[in-house]
């Protein structure tokens, strides 16, 4: 049995952990700012739930050190994690880092010891928090991590569960790709409130494409091994999508939240200064969701 502290019950978390209590196996506590007694999840193919009694804690002062944590926050709320990453993470804790971006080390960094094993987690999880506790998904689970023993044994705590978790030893590549999806899809679908945008409105397809070339050569540059066809089929795929729920971004700003465009789009400029990588597109992207940003 692990002791597993989850941060951040949202749509992602909230998935994971009700994977964990799958398994039966797992001591775990769900890290929140708002205490729940019920986790269900509804999957809605077939409108099926799911429910299991949970232990919700609600200050880092009620934490005590785990073998494993799981950071399911969003990117940009990392910091605001800080507090429960250092009262969780111990000197031989493993932490699993389920988040958007290519740089799950560098933001976790500041609040754990250097000790501290960091698993990066890329995450195909269509799903949506309705409310505390309460969690849709919309079609198959995928955690993608690296193919090393501390990534294995990650994989390993979702055994018997309908998590699927794939080892991957190209990582890297597999985290741009994700990239890749979220800059085009991201940035378009909450400039323009539209999630049908990038197939309906004449254009898109063609910025949906420049967005993703760039993120392409950074990635490149970075060590990714992309195949030639990536980004064409990749944008392909996109232009041909209609009756979108959206993405987390858009959602948050519909509602008025802090924007995750830094760890989208913000790293491919960041990125391609480093690498000496022009990012014209990204360039100006990147300014307006910043100034969409109620908390920039």
């Amino acid at each position: 049995m692990a002791r597993i502290a989850l941060i951040g019950p949202g749509a992602i978390g909230g998935t994971a952990a009700a994977a964990l209590l799958q398994t039966g196996r797992h001591d775990l506590s769900i890290c929140a700012n708002r205490r729940f007694e019920t986790l269900t999840v509804t999957r809605s193919d077939n409108g099926q739930s799911q429910s299991w009694p949970v232990k919700v804690i609600t200050s880092p002062d009620e934490a005590a050190e785990a073998d494993w944590v799981l950071l399911a926050v969003k990117s940009h709320q990392t910091a605001g994690a800080g507090d429960w990453l250092k009262a969780t993470v111990g000197p031989d804790t493993r932490l699993a880092v389920l988040q958007n971006g290519v740089e799950h080390r560098a933001r976790v960094s500041p609040f754990v010891p250097p000790s501290s094993p960091v698993i990066p987690v890329v995450v195909q999880l269509p799903a949506q928090r309705a409310a505390p506790g309460e969690i849709a998904t919309y079609g198959q689970t995928l955690l993608i991590v690296g193919d090393d023993p501390a990534s294995r044994e990650f994989a390993a705590l979702f055994d018997g569960s309908s998590m699927k978790v794939q080892a991957d030893a190209d990582f890297h590549t597999r985290e741009w790709e994700k990239l890749c999806l979220n800059a085009a899809s991201g940035s378009l679908i909450t400039l323009t409130l539209n999630p049908d945008g990038i197939a309906t409105t004449p254009g898109m397809r063609d910025l949906c494409k420049a967005i993703v070339d760039e993120c392409v050569a950074v990635g490149r540059a970075d060590g990714a091994r992309f195949a030639d066809s990536f980004a064409e089929n990749l944008v392909t795929m996109l232009a041909a999508r209609t009756g979108n729920r959206g993405n987390s971004m858009y959602y948050d700003r519909r509602d008025g939240k802090a924007l995750e465009w830094d760890a989208r789009n913000g790293v491919i400029v960041r990125l391609g200064r480093k690498y000496g990588v022009l990012t014209p597109v990204s360039d100006v992207l990147v300014p307006l969701l910043r100034a969409l940003d109620p908390q920039p």
